[in-house]
């Protein structure tokens, strides 16, 4: 059984939680206090998405009014925290100088609790910040290992999106505090206490609606045609049966989501499960013709380093939703090696052109995995 390194955090307590939450809010509340030319009607539903942040994080009936928040940016930072949160080091910090503007310290602060300049910069809802937070800190733990173990916990997290705690366990004892929930937590992706793996990537797939007949379907492939409903019948102890009706929607059976159920978190799934199916993919094919191919190399500074011969492919393969917030990505960003192929799923072959566009002579490539596959094949065949 493989086990974490000791210096690896472990995963987060819900106090923890709640004072990164409360940190959060207030540092993003500060930077748009601090903006003087950001339209008051923005500002106004800024500190108010802001406020109830923080007002989650305190015990009821604690929390400050707007009033209170407003002048409290202005103070040290400890006044606004939830009193039964721990403050060491922290308590009196300023956000705010008194010009208004964001001290060096509430900098250092944003960076230790990872988060992206460009959130105070462009002022990010909480939303994207929490979620940008979230996948730094999994990489962050990630990359703490050694390669090795690195390269086996990134294929563990693809291979088992979902699995039984007990089994997870046998396997690396340390790897669920990280990077799993209990599906049983998850209600949003139940019929009656019941849940479907999706058949392409083998994550719970969401229920949407209410009354007799709901629709079930997997967040990243509905659109592809991974889509089902399914019969709410109470009045019987059987498992739910789904109806498919999209074109992907192939036979799944439900699984009982009891305490042993065990999924990867939605940020791992979305930017480790899901990108690595195409990445091992890439990798399957590439060994079937008989390529040498090494995966994560240098812990992930790109996904794939394919070599035939003398020819290497350096590959980052990306399962991004949005092909524009990809291209704006990779512009503000160095190539991780030359000439690096960046590959996107071969449903965003539409907008090769818009990545080719936005990221031009900054020395990347642009092809979908299809592309990729086709290449390498014509390659082996030359060789053979």
């Amino acid at each position: 059984m493989e086990t974490l390194d000791e210096t690896v955090p472990l995963d987060r307590s819900a106090d923890d939680q709640r004072r990164a939450q409360a940190i959060t809010a207030c540092c993003l509340a500060a930077a748009v206090l601090g903006d003087p030319d950001l339209p008051g009607d923005r500002r106004a539903r800024a500190l108010m998405s802001c406020l109830g942040v923080l007002t989650a994080a305190h015990p009821i009936g604690e929390a400050p009014p707007m009033a209170r928040f407003r002048a409290g940016l202005r103070g040290p930072l400890g006044n606004l925290l939830p009193r039964d949160v721990d403050t060491t080091g922290i308590a009196g910090l300023e956000l705010l100088d008194k010009q208004g503007r964001f001290t060096d310290e509430a900098e250092d602060l944003c960076r230790e609790f990872l988060m992206p300049s460009a959130a105070l910069e462009e002022h990010w809802p909480w939303e994207r910040v929490a979620a940008e937070q979230e996948e730094r800190r999994v990489y962050e733990v990630l990359r703490r290992l050694p390669e090795a173990q690195y390269a086996h916990l990134r294929a563990q997290l693809v291979d088992r999106p979902v699995d039984d705690l007990r089994a997870l366990r046998r396997i690396w004892d340390t790897l669920l505090p990280q990077f799993y929930e209990p599906v049983a937590g998850w209600s949003w992706q139940q019929v009656r206490g019941w849940f479907f793996q999706c058949p392409d990537c083998g994550w719970p797939m969401r229920v949407l609606g209410s009354g007799p007949v709901v629709d079930v379907r997997c967040e990243a492939h509905a659109r592809r045609g991974v889509a089902y409903t399914c019969r709410v019948d109470a009045r019987t102890d059987g498992a739910p049966e789904l109806r498919p009706v999209g074109e992907r929607a192939v036979p799944v059976a439900a699984q009982p989501a009891t305490r042993e159920s065990m999924a990867v978190s939605r940020i791992v799934w979305r930017y480790v499960t899901l990108p690595g199916l195409l990445e091992c993919r890439l990798r399957d094919h590439a060994r079937r013709l008989g390529a040498e191919v090494t995966m994560w190399p240098h812990q992930d500074r790109y996904d794939l380093k394919i070599e035939f011969g003398a020819q290497v492919w350096r590959v980052d393969a990306k399962a991004w939703a949005s092909p524009v917030a990809l291209g704006e990505a990779l512009r503000s960003a160095r190539p991780a090696a030359p000439d690096l192929m960046i590959v996107v799923p071969d449903h965003q072959r539409s907008s090769l052109e818009l990545l080719r566009h936005m990221i031009g002579g900054r020395g990347y490539r642009v092809e979908t995995a299809k592309d990729l596959m086709a290449e390498l094949t014509k390659i082996a065949a030359v060789m053979a």
